[in-house]
This record gives C-alpha cells, sequence and structure tokens, in this order.
C-alpha cells in the first residue's frame, strides 16, 4: 500500500510538473515569435500591432516615416504545424518635410506573388517591414524598405526590397543580398505539408 502511495504521488508531481513545463515553453514561445496574444477561444495567435515613426534622409531630402504593423482578421488564416496564426497587414506611409504625402500603401502579402508559389502565400504572413538605411544611403534618392514574407512560428523567411523613389513610384524586387530559404527547404516544406 505504501508503495502504492509513493507512486501516485510521484506520478501527479510529474503530471504538475509537465503542465507548468509546457507553460512555460509556450511562454518562450510567445516572446521568441513576438506573439503577442493567443485567442483562449480559437486559439489563432496573433503577431503583436506596433507602429514606428521615424525621421529618415534619402540622398538629400528628409522625409517621415509611419509603419503599422496590424493583425489582419479579414484576411485567410494560415495553418502550420506551430498552430494557426492571423495575417497581417502592414500599413506604410511617407511624408515630405511640408508634410505633404509622398507615399501610402497598405501591403499585404499577395503584393510579393509574383515571387512566390501559391503554396508558399497559402502558408506563409506577411511579418514586418522596416526601413533600410544601409542600402537607401546608396540609392541615389531613393527610399529602400525592407520586408519579410515568413512561415510562422519560425525564422525561414523570404526577403524583400521595396523601393519608393523620390516621386512617390514603388517597386518590389526579391532580395538577393539577404540570407533567406534556401528553395531546398521551402520545396521541403511545401511538399510535407501538402
Amino acid at each position: 500500500m505504501r508503495y502504492l502511495t509513493i507512486l501516485l504521488l510521484g506520478a501527479l508531481f510529474m503530471i504538475g510538473c509537465k503542465n507548468t513545463k509546457t507553460e512555460d515553453v509556450k511562454a518562450k514561445e510567445q516572446l521568441m515569435y513576438q506573439i503577442d496574444s493567443v485567442d483562449k477561444q480559437t486559439g489563432v495567435q496573433r503577431m503583436k500591432s506596433w507602429l514606428v515613426e521615424q525621421e529618415i534622409v534619402a540622398g538629400t531630402k528628409h522625409y517621415q516615416l509611419y509603419i503599422n504593423r496590424i493583425p489582419s482578421d479579414s484576411l485567410p488564416l494560415v495553418k502550420s504545424d506551430m498552430g494557426t496564426f492571423s495575417d497581417n497587414v502592414i500599413i506604410v506611409t511617407i511624408t515630405r518635410q511640408d508634410h505633404s504625402r509622398l507615399f501610402s500603401k497598405t501591403f499585404v502579402k499577395r503584393d510579393f506573388s509574383s515571387f512566390l508559389s501559391d503554396n508558399y502565400l497559402n502558408k506563409t504572413i506577411l511579418e514586418g517591414v522596416v526601413f533600410d538605411v544601409e542600402k537607401t544611403e546608396k540609392a541615389n534618392g531613393n527610399i529602400i524598405l525592407a520586408a519579410s514574407v515568413s512561415y510562422p512560428g519560425s525564422d525561414l523567411y523570404i526577403p524583400f526590397s521595396v523601393t519608393i523613389t523620390p516621386f512617390g513610384k514603388m517597386s518590389i524586387d526579391k532580395d538577393e543580398d539577404a540570407v533567406d530559404i534556401p528553395v531546398t527547404v521551402v520545396d521541403s516544406v511545401e511538399s510535407s505539408e501538402d
């Protein structure tokens, strides 16, 4: 009887430790992957909303740059081994020194679809857009933004450069200089999730 009681207490202790460890792992994953919230009813994970406002210089001109990332409930959800994720919209606005608008666009991952397969698009989210100081300094007055479309809950992504001219025209290119997902990894992830 004593042996059975010790065994039962040991099992309860291990179950209690396992639940605590699982909660610790979830908290660490939430910090690591910038997950701001998990809907308790649906389990949908959302990245943190953020707004960046900064003064930037391109060539000899000064601008004000606003980048606002917002998890979107209107875009299709993305499912992966890490769970179900809300995709993001990213609103970019650039104003001149006189406060007139040079550029404004709401980005979604479909804006990068000419570089990505439908399979990749269905399994990824638009993770972020940031100002690329280094490339802008070499861009003859153009403003360069770095964007990434990534597998949620991972560090696998494809990087892009978004170029804004001094006249407000935009072009998007796959960033060949940045480290991105090797094609073999993209293919193996896509084929294993089909």
